[in-house]
């Protein structure tokens, strides 16, 4: 009995020690060697190219064009989680990108990898890299280990925009809104995170609050001190706090555009508010741009050129910090007698401070052949890193009230109607007083005729990752 037991355990020896020895044979004749283990994860994804058809549109939403555009999509990154065994990207693929047949680059630990479509009870396809994959859903990938004893599922993920980034759509939020109802020479702007507006109405100046920046708000009729002299299209803001100019050459000051008060004194000859910066108020007075740190005394800043061209009404201004580090005003106003608007810029950084910086003169020339079209109830704002003029009807008639958005990329030079931001279609033609401004969220808010209009640039509202 003894003697059979033995035989056995030799058997069972041997036959253990069999894939040892072919293991050992397999490593004698070969240069790499495959150790059994139980690491089963994926090391990374990489996407191929990914076609994406882009289409453009007219105002109207009719199709203008359909242009193929593929691009590398391995550009954008793939996250892995190894603790919730996710995988997906966290800047989502362009709006229109198909993912019916992708290429994918899986680098893994592990015997083999297999896919099938989430939550389904398909067959596993053993994953090749030459096989396109239909990533319109999301995937489940299952890693094996070496060993063969272990694996883990990942869920495969990509995210594409369901909205074109560049495309503009507008809200209607409300329509014949009592408190702008009859409301002139309005002025909008935000302050505590509260759509404002004042205007002329009823022989005073009117001041209406919306209770919020959200699509649905509820509108007031405020009461304000501001006296019959105030320039509405005057108002600035510097940080929390509102300016504007009076028209006996007063500067006026408020943090909530109720209760206003006197900065400094009355200057003797007039003058135009044209920007408040964290330093200096600016203004025009007598065809001469001044600068004051209190509104008290004001000296002449420096001009490039005469005086002469200095706006002398309808001034409106932006300031701007661009990407390099500088910050620029750009003043845009009209000029009695020129058909043109006038537009100045004035620039500081950290080398040319601000109170060494002059001012510069864009003049309309051959080299300059696009310029601002001079348009009532003119509207300026930046917007997207662009400055955007709009407004109403242009005075030589060239121009229809709310018809485009001229857009200056180069901070005033040149200035020319935009295929993709476009103003409201139904606003198209509609005479009046206009005013708009943007809020915290990239919302671009239009006020006219007692209606009241949002608008956004999709890609201007994703996510941040």
């Amino acid at each position: 009995m003894r003697a059979r037991n033995y035989m056995r355990l030799r058997w069972l020896t041997l036959l253990l020690a069999m894939p040892l020895l072919l293991l050992w044979t397999s490593c004698s004749t070969d240069e790499e060697t495959v150790t059994p283990n139980d690491y089963c994860y994926i090391r990374s994804v990489t996407l191929g190219t990914v076609k994406r058809t882009v289409v453009k549109r007219d105002r109207s939403g009719n199709v203008i064009s359909s242009t193929p555009m593929p691009y590398t999509a391995g550009n954008y990154a793939m996250t892995i989680d190894h603790r919730n065994n996710t995988i997906e990207n966290r800047d989502s693929l362009p709006y229109g990108s198909d993912l019916s047949s992708v290429l994918a680059t899986i680098s893994f630990d592990g015997s083999m990898l297999s896919y099938r479509e989430k939550g389904s009870d398909a067959a596993w396809v053993t994953y090749n890299s030459t096989d396109s994959l239909n990533l319109t859903t999301p995937l489940e990938l299952i890693v094996l280990s070496n060993d063969t004893q272990t694996s883990r599922t990942y869920t495969f993920t990509v995210n594409v925009h369901q909205q074109e980034g560049d495309s503009l759509y507008w809200k209607q939020c409300e329509s014949e809104v009592e408190p702008l109802v009859g409301m002139t020479d309005m002025k909008a702007f935000i302050l505590n995170d509260r759509l404002m507006v004042l205007g002329q109405k009823d022989s005073g100046i009117s001041l209406a609050g919306r209770s919020s920046t959200e699509a649905e708000g509820t509108w007031e009729e405020l009461t304000t001190n501001l006296p019959g002299t105030a320039d509405i299209q005057t108002l600035r803001q510097q940080g929390s706090k509102l300016y504007l100019s009076t028209n006996d050459g007063s500067i006026l000051s408020s943090q909530d555009a109720v209760s206003w008060q006197q900065e400094g004194t009355t200057h003797t000859h007039g003058l135009t508010l044209v920007e408040k910066t964290e330093k200096y108020f600016y203004a025009v007075s007598e065809g001469k741009m001044l600068r004051s740190v209190n509104a008290e005394s004001w000296d002449d800043d420096e001009l490039d050129t005469e005086g002469t061209m200095l706006p002398d009404n309808g001034i409106r201004s932006l300031t701007v910090r661009q990407n390099n580090g500088n910050t620029r005003i750009i003043m845009v106003g009209q000029k009695e007698g020129y058909t043109n608007t006038s537009v100045w810029n004035k620039m500081w950084n950290d080398k040319e401070p601000e109170e060494n910086a002059g001012w510069i003169y864009f003049p309309v020339s051959s080299d300059n052949d696009i310029p601002c079209p001079r348009l009532q109830s003119f509207n300026l704002i930046s917007y997207d890193g662009k400055c955007i003029a709009f407004g109403g009807a242009s005075e030589d008639g060239t121009h229809e009230a709310l018809d485009a958005m001229y857009i200056s990329r180069d901070y005033g030079i040149t200035w020319r109607p935009d295929a993709e931001l476009h103003m409201p279609v139904l606003l198209e033609g509609i005479d009046g007083c206009i005013t708009s401004t943007v809020d915290k969220n990239h919302f671009i808010w239009i006020i006219t005729d007692a209606q009241v209009w949002r608008g956004r640039l999709n890609r201007l509202g994703f996510k941040q990752q």
